[in-house]
Order: C-alpha cells, then structure tokens, then sequence
C-alpha cells in the first residue's frame, strides 16, 4: 500500500486526477448498483402487498355475490308458487296441476337464466323426493326428469350444495336444494383473472401470503355464517413475479451498459453520468409511486364498490323478508277465499276481500316506506286513531293459520287515542312487533297488544311469554342487520326509523315473569298546535290500564 501511494504521489496531476475520477465514477456506480438492488427489494415488497389488497378485493365481491345470492335463494324459497309448491303438485286436479308446474318450472329456469353459478336447483317434498328439477345442459338452463335425482346433491370439488326451506319452514312446504359451481362464482366476480384465481372449499391455516422462487401467492378467507352450510373458502391469487418487477431487472440491465460505457469514458461522462442516474432514478421512483397511488385508489374503489354491493344485497334480503309478511296473509285470505266460493258461501267473501286490499296497501305501504327511509321527514302525517291502527293490524295477524297456536288478545280503552302519524308506516310497526312476538312462541304462548293513553302520550305495548331477550342482545336490539335467529333483521330497525320519525320512542325490556315486551310511546294529537304534545324524559312505564279487550 506504501508503495502504491508512492507512485501515485510522484505522477504527473493529470494521472491523479484521472484515477481519483476513475475511484469516484467506480463508487458512485457502486452505489448505483445497490439502489437498484434496493429499489428490486421495495419493488418487490409493493407488490405483495398490491398482490394481497387485489385478493381481498376480490375475496369480498364473491362475499357480496354470496350474499346477493344469499337472498335471491331466500325471495325464490318464499315465492307465492314454491309455498305452494307441495300441494299444488299433489292437487287431483290435472288441470291445476299442469298450470301450477308450468309457474314453479317457469320461475326456476328464469332464476337459472339469471344466475349462471348455479347450476342445478332441486324441488324436493318433504320426504326428500324430487318433484322439480332445474339444471343446466350445455350451459343452458332445462328441465330435467326428477326420477334421476333421488339422492340428495353432495358437494363435490368446484360445487357447493345447500338446502332451502320453503316459506316459513314448515316441513310439510318441501324444501329447494341448489347447487352453486365455485369456478362461475369466480368469472361473475372476477371476470378477466384467467388462471390466476381459485377457490379452495375449506379454510386454509398456515401464513396468508408467502413468496416462492418465481411466483407470488396471497391467500384470503372467504366467509359467510348465513347460509345453511356456513361458507368457509379460501381465494388463492398466483402471479408470476419476474412479471411483476421486469421494470426493475430491464433498468438494472441498462445501468450495467452505462457502468461499461461511464468506464470508457471517465473524463467526459463523469459529471454528465452523476445527474443522468440521479434523473433517472427520481423519474423511476416516482413512476414506481403514481403506479402504486393509482393501483391502490382503484383497488380502494373496488373495495368500496363491493361493500355497498353487499349492502345493497341485505337490503334486497330485507325488503323481501318485509314484504313476504303481507304476501302470507293475503295468501291465506285468498285461500279462505276460495274455500267459500268454492262452496257457494259469499255472505264473507267482501270481509276476505277486505284483508286482501289491506295486505296490498300494507305491501305497497313498505315500498313507500323504503323509499322515505332516506328522508322520514316527508312521510305524510295525519291525526289518526292509534286504536284504530293497532286492531286492523291484530285481526290481520290473528287470521294467519301459522299462529292458531298462541292465543291473542287486545286491551283498548273506549274512547279514542288520536295521534299525528302516518297510517300504513305505524300499522307496519304494529305488523313487524305482532309478528315477532308470535314467531317465538311455542305450544301454548300468549301475545296480548295493549293501547292506552298516559299523561299526554299515547302508549302501545306487546308482551310475550316467550324465552326473552338475551341480555347481551338488548343493547343492539334495534340495530340494523342484528338478528338472533338468522334474519336480516331489519324489522326492528324499521321500527325504531319509523317511531323515531314520529318524533316517539320504543324500549324493549324482559318480563319479570317470563317473555319480552316492547313499548312504544307517541305524542297525543294537539289540535291547536297540530302537531303532538311532546314525551317526558325519564317517564316511568304506568301499570296496566283497564279497557275494551279483545281475545283469540
């Protein structure tokens, strides 16, 4: 080293400087080099992490297609023909048959056309026999003799099968059984991804992304607790990584000429080379950065996209499990309906009539309330008898057969209880408050609905005597989309959005003694003011008031 510092300590200044350039063009291009190395190791590590966010994009469109799905099985399976289904296909009249399979035939191969994923969809009775078979030939939807499809549908590799209860779950109602092709589920909420997505039908354990020698793998869990069979898939996303960072290898190919060239050169390109590379590499990272902004803004719209696809799919579920409400009571009316002119007895076919005309305006009524949910302010309002509201909407529910088991009855005072309200929304809180009360209700249950008027408020109540509102479930009881028995669990929110925009309250609390009881307190009518006199804060619940009853 001595020696080495002596010669160049006695050659000429031109050599020094040469070699003193030559050092600092060999450093430089050294340090060139590891940020290459560096940027390929950042590259590298954005895209993992881009690969990750594009797979649980994708994981959440095909929860929200499932969800979507989810619903449309529902509305399907609570249809007015598949209710029906069992008895009209078992009906001696040939002519009622025939009409009566042509609708539930017609309604499967429309719901085929409409979801290319399933593939098959099974009508069977509630020994388990075919009576309908809906699948697919050449990827078009036909109907299918039932006698080749005795043996329930098992899920298989690409396939997932699931059953359906028919209406309210009766057994006696049959129950639909589909069959869903995973590979499908893919191009409808995936299109364009090839081969580099799949689905795995079980819930894989292990890291969620690792990194091979020349691919890059992301795996997300697929979930949804709602269906009959709890889905717990995994989407796996394989992309080839020298793809992903070519940019980085063809730029480090580049500098490597420009190292050999700079060598050649030391002189002239010295300085020229040092802004070159520092342009260069600004202009790389910062291409690099926008790719990355703009990849992550559209993956950040998908994801937004799909939740409020899967929001706009709970509300479907909702409006349809409102709506089948009214579709049951105007479904019995109509068969009471039959009966009688059937058998020549029309002294009471106007009041059946009647309950028919009320379950329409009750199903055009949630429409209407749909559609002012995003603004209960313009709900139109008029005085109106709480009484009045409150025993339509009990003999439509005491005339439902589902409920012949529980025993029903109403308190009312005489006289009337005028509030300022809107008359279908208020009898839907009545509906969904009756109808809640009744489903939990086993042999020998008792609902009683109570009005009454107490200390410038109008108050309505219902008592069960069912198993009670777990304790944890009280405080999210009028949330949106809470449910404790796999609703959608909208009907109580629509309560609380409705009462609410009456400017009232609604409370639910457990009976000492057994059972539920929701109360609801509204503003009586004030004629000078129009408008309602206003609740009390911390009012206490009076105790019962004595009135006209009625009893079922």
């Amino acid at each position: 080293m001595n020696r080495l510092w002596g010669r160049l300590r006695i050659a000429t200044p031109g050599i020094r400087i040469t070699i003193l350039l030559f050092v600092v063009l060999l450093g430089i291009n050294f340090a060139a080099v590891w940020t290459i190395l560096t940027a390929r190791r950042n590259v590298q590590a954005m895209a993992v992490q881009d690969l990750a966010l594009q797979t649980t994009a994708h994981a959440r469109s095909i929860e929200a297609l499932l969800a979507t799905l989810r619903g449309e099985f529902l509305f399907l399976s609570g249809s007015a023909p598949m209710t029906t289904a069992t008895s009209v296909l078992s009906n001696r009249d040939p002519l009622r048959q025939r009409w009566g399979r042509l609708d539930i035939e017609g309604q499967l191969i429309l719901f085929l056309q409409a979801h290319t994923e399933v593939s098959r969809i099974v009508l069977r009775g509630e020994d388990g026999r075919p009576l309908v078979v809906a699948a697919r030939r050449e990827d078009a939807p036909v109907l299918l003799p039932a006698t080749d499809f005795r043996e329930p549908a098992q899920s298989t590799a690409g396939t997932w099968a699931s059953t359906w209860p028919i209406g309210d779950g009766n057994p006696a109602n049959g129950y639909l059984e589909s069959l869903v092709r995973t590979e499908k589920l893919l191009q409808v909420a995936a299109p364009g991804s090839g081969g580099r997505l799949r689905i795995v039908e079980q819930e894989l354990s292990g890291p969620a992304r690792t990194i091979s020698a020349d691919s890059l793998v992301a795996s997300e869990p697929i979930r949804d607790d709602h269906w009959n069979r709890p889905i717990r898939w995994t989407l796996i996303r394989t992309e080839n990584q020298s793809r992903l960072i070519a940019s980085v290898a063809s730029l480090a190919s580049q500098y490597r000429n420009t190292i050999i060239l700079n060598l050649a050169v030391i002189s002239l390109t010295l300085i020229l080379g040092i802004m070159a590379f520092r342009q260069m590499h600004r202009s790389a990272l910062l291409e690099a950065e926008n790719q990355h902004q703009a990849k992550v803004r559209e993956l950040e719209r998908q994801m937004m996209h799909s939740e409020r696809l899967a929001g706009v799919g709970r509300l479907a579920a909702g409006l349809a499990h409102e709506i089948n409400n009214p579709l049951e009571g105007m479904s019995n009316y109509l068969s009471l309906l039959e009966e009688d002119l059937r058998a020549g007895r029309t002294e009471g076919c106007l009041e059946l009539a009647g309950g028919i005309r009320e379950g329409v305006n009750r199903a055009a009524g949630i429409t209407r309330q749909v559609l002012a949910l995003s603004d209960p302010g313009r709900t139109p309002k008029t005085p109106l008898d709480l009484v009045e509201v409150a025993r339509e909407t009990f003999e439509f529910v005491r005339a439902n057969p589902a409920f012949r088991h529980v025993r029903l009855s109403m308190q009312a005072p005489d006289a009337p209880v005028t509030i300022s309200g809107n008359r279908i929304t208020l009898g839907q809180v009545v509906l969904n408050l009756l109808l809640n009360a009744c489903e939990y209700q086993g042999d020998g249950g008792a609902v009683e609905l109570k009005v009454e008027a107490v200390k410038g408020t109008a108050q309505m109540e219902v008592c069960d005597r069912g198993p009670g509102i777990p304790e944890e479930a009280l405080p999210r009881i009028f949330e949106p989309f809470f449910s404790m028995r796999g609703s959608t669990g909208l009907g109580l929110s629509l309560c609380h959005s409705i009462v609410t925009a009456h400017s009232g309250e609604i409370m639910a609390e457990n009976r000492t003694d057994g059972g539920a009881r929701f109360v609801v307190r509204l503003p009586l009518f004030d004629p000078k003011s129009n408008q309602g006199t206003g609740l009390e804060d911390e009012q206490k619940l009076p105790p019962r008031q004595t009135g006209q009853a009625t009893e079922a």
